[in-house]
């Protein structure tokens, strides 16, 4: 293989999207310790409130999906319609031209991944966070070729390229030959810089972008749409977590994404600056002897460990100085090349400086202040949340508790009841009053009847009639009652459906007909299955699919007619309450009876 032989390529979209998938793949891979942080919570959460559990995991998820579509749209727009050049330089050095030119030795590579379509080499440019060169495999002519090239990066000792002049051209520096005219260089600076000066550089850097020096808006438009994501993936997730709208979970829902955002956009950079240095490689990268050159064709940056990266000069466009620092930014905003304000030794340099940086259009801004929410606030918000959660959860536990206690005590009297189900249009048959005053005096039922009001009447109108041998023979048109504990599941569906079927009189399930069962899939010794419900109606035959639980009905039975009824003019449905045992009492009525039948009664209907 030629060494020097370059490799040029526009990378198309399905390149794209599948070098930003595998990067954020590997980023995440990169990132354990967060994942088992996020997961503990979770799990503590769901310990004491399960519904906000879930809504974090939801949120961690359309975070994520939040983040693909974004990283998506950037590497976008970064490079689509990008011309890269990538080739081996000298001293076992890589080089990558894109809109800027960096060198990197090859001994730095650190990950080497080949998907379906790519090679990507990678660094770590930050903890956790890799940097990626990434070349298409269609570049190499064969799989001998990608080999050979890898074989180079690995073996970085093994031979250089014949590129080394093409790259010290940008800097001025490149070898002179007959003819030859080197660009011309305007500056050279030189410095120092160990950790302490290091994390104040990058920090001055940050400071300017968040304090808005180089326009705030995008920033806040960032800002908004993570919060009103955040804040619409919470809401939703509480909805169809609790099938409803409490404002407690509203309320906490706004809360987390506010603390998010704090902790995302609004805190001080030092610290994690500070982090990055713990890793050796990113310290060794960092702190040592600096070089920037200022040339015909752009600025040059020397860093330690032999890494080099090349701005040209249309590719930069803002100036700002901070008092150790000018930093000249990158129209990304995300790039930046520093020089250190010890390196001019006179004011009349700065003035050259400051029109040569002006000759090539960059323009001199005054720096903004930053203003940060400090880290310790952050975490008394996340522990406020926390409190008013818990105190929530503890005052609902203690509401409930308390109503359930005082509902033993809350009675109402047999003649009461009978009076409230009648304002209701329910007929209270005699004898049924008097079978149950009966049971109240002869088995001291008064705590029962009258704590548990309008169970013990309706049980008693709602349960079907039977003959001598337990054969059905009639059913209620008010209320219908059964016990989940089934009686003989091979006929108990049957019952239960004409049961229903009694209440809907002149409704369009009046046309509801055999109705059948097929037990042929229980294991009625091992009490499993699956029981088979049809039934025919409006000339179509509908079936159902009830699991067996021992002798237990499934409650999915309730809901068959109602399906049917969906799209149909009739304004009613089937409801059902608990009897405050195992038992169902269902009625077929409308919403607004539903309503005032539960605030009379305190019977719910659902």
């Amino acid at each position: 293989m030629d060494n020097s032989r370059k490799y040029e390529y526009v990378m198309d979209l399905s390149e794209i999207r599948e070098f930003t998938r595998i990067a954020l793949w590997e980023q995440l891979r990169h990132q354990k310790g967060k994942w088992f942080r996020v997961l503990l919570i979770i799990v503590l959460e769901a310990f004491f409130i399960p519904e906000a559990a879930v809504i974090i995991a939801f949120l961690m998820i359309a975070s994520l999906i939040a983040v693909g579509i974004y990283n998506y749209r950037t590497t976008v727009k970064l490079l689509e319609g990008q011309m890269w050049t990538v080739f081996r330089i000298g001293d076992g050095r890589l080089r990558v031209d894109r809109n800027d030119c960096s060198e990197i030795p090859c001994r730095e590579i650190q990950f080497i991944r080949r998907t379906k379509r790519l090679l990507m080499l990678g660094y770590m440019q930050s903890p956790k966070r890799p940097a990626w060169f990434v070349m298409p495999l269609r570049v190499f002519g064969d799989g001998q070729e990608l080999e050979a090239f890898l074989d180079l990066i690995r073996n970085p000792q093994e031979g250089g390229g014949d590129g080394f002049e093409e790259a010290a051209e940008y800097a001025g520096t490149a070898v002179r030959e007959p003819g030859y005219t080197a660009p011309q260089e305007y500056m050279r600076f030189s410095y120092l810089l160990d950790k302490e000066r290091w994390v104040r550089f990058q920090k001055g850097a940050a400071d300017l972008l968040n304090g808005g020096s180089l326009g705030s808006a995008a920033r806040r438009y960032v800002m908004m749409i993570w919060g009103c994501v955040m804040t619409a993936v919470l809401i939703s997730c509480t909805y169809i977590v609790v099938g409803t709208f409490y404002w407690t979970l509203v309320c906490y829902s706004m809360a987390l994404a506010v603390w998010l955002i704090l902790r995302l956009y609004c805190r001080d950079p030092e610290k994690g600056i500070r982090k990055q240095l713990r890793t050796p490689e990113i310290a060794a990268r960092a702190c040592g002897s600096w070089q920037v050159v200022l040339a015909e064709k752009g600025i040059t940056v020397n860093m330690p460990m032999e890494m080099k990266n090349f701005y040209p000069w249309e590719s930069l466009e803002w100036l700002l100085e901070t008092e150790e620092v000018f930093y000249v930014f990158h129209k990304d905003k995300k790039h930046f090349i520093m020089i250190a304000k010890e390196c001019f030794v006179s004011w009349e340099q700065v003035d050259v400086f400051h029109r040569i940086c002006a000759d090539q259009g960059i323009k001199k801004v005054m720096p903004k202040k930053a203003r940060y929410v400090p880290g310790w606030l952050t975490w008394v918000f996340l522990g406020l949340i926390a409190l008013v959660s818990a105190g929530v959860l503890i005052l609902k536990i203690y509401l409930d508790t308390r109503n359930e206690a005082g509902s033993a005590y809350v009675r109402v009297t047999l003649d009461e009841q009978v009076e409230a189900l009648a304002s209701l249009g329910l007929d209270v048959p005699k004898e049924t009053v008097e079978s149950v005053r009966s049971s109240m005096v002869e088995y001291e039922l008064y705590d029962l009847v009258e704590g548990s009001p309008y169970t013990w009447l309706l049980t008693d109108m709602g349960a079907p009639d039977y003959d001598e041998d337990w054969n059905v023979v009639g059913y209620s048109s008010e209320v219908f009652w059964f016990d989940f504990e089934g009686f003989d599941l091979s006929t108990d569906y049957i019952e239960v459906l004409n049961g229903m079927l009694a209440l809907a009189k002149d409704s369009p399930l009046d046309s509801v007909s055999d109705i059948e069962e097929n037990t042929e899939g229980v294991d009625w010794e091992k009490g499993r299955g699956t029981i088979v419900v049809s039934l025919n109606w409006e000339g179509r035959t509908y079936q159902y699919d009830m699991e067996v639980y021992n002798d237990w009905i499934d409650g999915n039975v309730l809901s068959i007619y109602n399906e049917l009824l969906e799209g149909q003019d009739s304004q009613k449905r089937f409801y059902v309450t608990g009897d405050n045992g195992q038992g169902a009492i269902v009625f077929f009525c409308t919403g607004e009876w539903a309503e005032e039948f539960s605030e009379k009664t305190g019977l719910i209907l659902e």
